[in-house]
């Protein structure tokens, strides 16, 4: 005999019949998983009584009595426990999970009390078992005494067989044209036979429904009924979608609706889709994400107009331009460097295609510049970018004091989501002062990068990986003789993070970095200051004084090396949303040889820092010590306060 009964919300667990089917029909994607963890209601039959069970006290207890216990704010000492044979490990957390006794922080002052929150928990229970396509499954719930007093809630939980889904059937009740190349049933998008009925697997398979018609030249397609059927004698389940797909549509003619300065022309590049083909959401979402990255505008939305000649839809784009400058304004101070000061001003879209001219300043003891960077975006193909600088600059430090001029073109392409490689060409005019001698450069040099980034955040990442490999060979003139020389440095870094506060931040953050890099040149003095290798200082090895790292002439200065290597280790703990703090261990050195000397071991240094956290990155406050202090060159201690994590 098969009987069929509406769901019915609410109802209580139940020890069916064999033979016995129940059906779920018309409900939506959201309410399928509470209807399928809260149908098959009917009486509960009764148990005997476990020896070890307390006796119950009675149903309703006098209300004085609660109300004094509360007003005591009396609890009984207990905790929960959820158990049985064969359950996944999963699943055993979702059950925990479930059970809310003894985790809302509100006094339990009774076992009536107890034994009624351990009866919602039994439903509760009971709808995990069953959006996990166990309906078979019984639970039962017991308090036991314990040693000293105490109380345990226990949750016998036996699964019962899993009801696998028999057929998954998608019908069309209004019988498109195009029907017969809709997708027919589950098989279509990878279900497999004998697939446990999970609410969440029906619900997935509903939604892959509905974005492959929205996919495919259906844009309005939604879902019309849904019938779950349960044999629970059979243990299996059939699933029927109705499914509202309307008649297939076309792209139609795309008009523009812009005020602000960027063209047309250069909107339209990132239109992925064409008038005429098939309507593809995927592809007008592509397009709106593509323009959203551009940072151009404040609001970017596509509406479909009515339709002409029957299938075509027509595409308003409408756009609203953001501001297109900025003026930045940063400051910086270090104890061996002093304080320093940084202003840029950017314009994004200086042409009306997106092209970004960026005017900098830069002014501090060691260096004064002034910098121009032009990029102009989907150059000769729509994933390149046509980047130009130029700068001036005089920095004088105890290396060296240098007066350059320095301009470059280059191309920078992605190669995927997280990889990007870049190659140019640049001419530089270098004087160069040091202890030495004045050398004088005038070289070209083809820079060449590869570089990683899957990390989460710019100024404070907390987890992913970063990598950067460049190589620039040089080729020119050195006070009037021909040289030639490559620069090969390796930069990388990781984060890991581990915990969660409430606001979303991670509790503790774990950094490192490496830095390794050499000079393919005869002498040092082929290449200039600023292209020689150096550490020590708030971005390389904390603890020790600006570029001292390294070979030192007789007066202790610095000289710059053909290579250097650098390790650098920070455990960064955010103690409330706005304030952090950091310890460190930095370590690196500058060789005067092609490859790091492993006879020469890294210096170290160690220090703790603060972090107060802001819309735009965190400002960094740090002091750091030498471990490896050498008298007469490294002060005590090193102060650092900038913008951004040191690395």
């Amino acid at each position: 005999m098969i009987r069929k009964a509406r769901w019915q919300p609410g109802g209580g667990r139940a020890a069916w019949q064999k033979g016995r089917l129940r059906a779920l029909s018309g409900i939506s994607a959201a309410a399928l998983a509470v209807a399928l963890t809260s149908a098959f209601a009917a009486p509960a039959t009764e148990e005997e009584a476990d020896p070890g069970h307390i006796e119950s006290p009675p149903a309703s207890p006098q209300p004085e009595e609660e109300a004094a216990a509360t007003a005591d704010e009396r609890s009984l000492d207990f905790s929960t426990e959820v158990r049985g044979p064969r359950i996944p490990d999963y699943l055993q957390k979702l059950m925990e999970d479930a059970v809310q006794t003894g985790k809302t922080g509100t006094p339990v002052p009774t076992l009536a009390q107890l034994r009624r929150r351990a009866a919602e928990d039994e439903k509760r229970i009971d709808r995990v078992l069953r959006s996990e396509a166990y309906y078979s499954g019984r639970i039962s719930s017991s308090i036991r005494q314990e040693t000293g007093g105490a109380y345990k809630v226990v949750f016998d939980v036996d699964l019962g067989e899993r009801t696998m889904i028999e057929s998954f059937d998608i019908v069309y009740a209004d019988h498109p044209e195009d029907e017969s190349e809709l997708p027919p049933d589950g098989a279509f998008f990878g279900l497999k036979p004998e697939r446990a009925a999970k609410a969440q697997r029906i619900i997935d398979l509903t939604n892959e429904t509905i974005t492959w018609l929205n996919n495919h030249g259906h844009p309005d397609a939604e879902l019309a009924d849904r019938k779950v059927i349960v044999d629970l004698a059979a243990h299996t389940a059939t699933v029927t979608l109705s499914i509202k797909a309307g008649e297939p549509m076309l792209f139609g003619l795309l008009a523009i609706s812009n005020e602000g300065r960027v063209r047309d022309d250069y909107v339209r590049s990132f239109i992925t889709f064409e008038e005429g083909k098939a309507y593809d959401r995927s592809e007008v979402d592509k397009s709106l994400n593509a323009l959203r990255k551009t940072g151009l505008f404040d609001q970017v939305a596509l509406d479909s107009g009515q339709t002409v000649d029957g299938n075509e839809l027509p595409q308003d784009l409408t756009l609203k331009e953001s501001d297109a400058r900025t003026v930045r304004l940063g400051a910086n101070y270090t104890t061996s460097t002093g304080p320093g000061a940084k202003a840029s001003w950017e314009h994004r879209n200086l042409l009306g295609r997106g092209e970004k001219l960026t005017l900098g300043l830069n002014i501090s003891q060691t260096e004064q510049s002034a910098t121009a960077d032009f990029n102009k975006p989907r150059f000769l193909r729509q994933d390149q970018t046509l980047t130009a600088n130029f700068e001036i600059a005089h920095e004088r430090s105890d290396a060296y004091n240098e007066n350059r001029i320095k301009s470059g073109v280059g191309l920078v392409r992605p190669l995927t989501d997280n990889i990007k490689a870049s190659l140019g060409v640049t001419f530089e005019l270098v004087r160069t002062a040091d202890s030495r001698g004045n050398n004088r450069y005038q070289l070209v040099g083809i820079p060449a990068a590869l570089s990683y980034d899957g990390s989460n955040n710019l100024l404070d990442p907390t987890e992913g990986i970063r990598a950067t490999v460049r190589a620039t060979p040089y080729f020119g003139r050195a006070n009037q003789k021909a040289t030639a020389f490559t620069r090969l440095e390796g930069i990388g870094s990781t984060y890991f993070s581990f915990g969660k506060r409430d606001d979303g931040a991670p509790w503790v953050t774990l950094a490192a970095r490496g830095r390794a890099g050499s000079l393919l040149a005869s002498e040092t003095d082929d290449v200039p200051g600023s292209t020689r290798f150096y550490a020590g200082g708030g971005g390389s090895v904390r603890g020790y004084g600006y570029q001292l790292l390294g070979p030192l002439d007789s007066d202790n200065d610095p000289v710059g090396g053909r290579s250097v290597l650098e390790a650098n280790f920070e455990a960064r703990l955010r103690v409330t949303e706005s304030i952090g703090t950091v310890a460190f261990l930095d370590g690196g050195n500058a060789y005067s040889g092609l490859t790091p000397s492993f006879g020469k071991p890294l210096k170290w240094g160690a220090g703790l820092g603060f972090r107060y956290y802001t819309p735009v990155g965190p400002v960094r406050f740090d002091v750091a010590v030498p471990l490896d202090r050498r008298d007469g060159v490294d002060d005590r201690f090193q102060i650092y306060v900038s913008l951004g994590q040191a690395f």
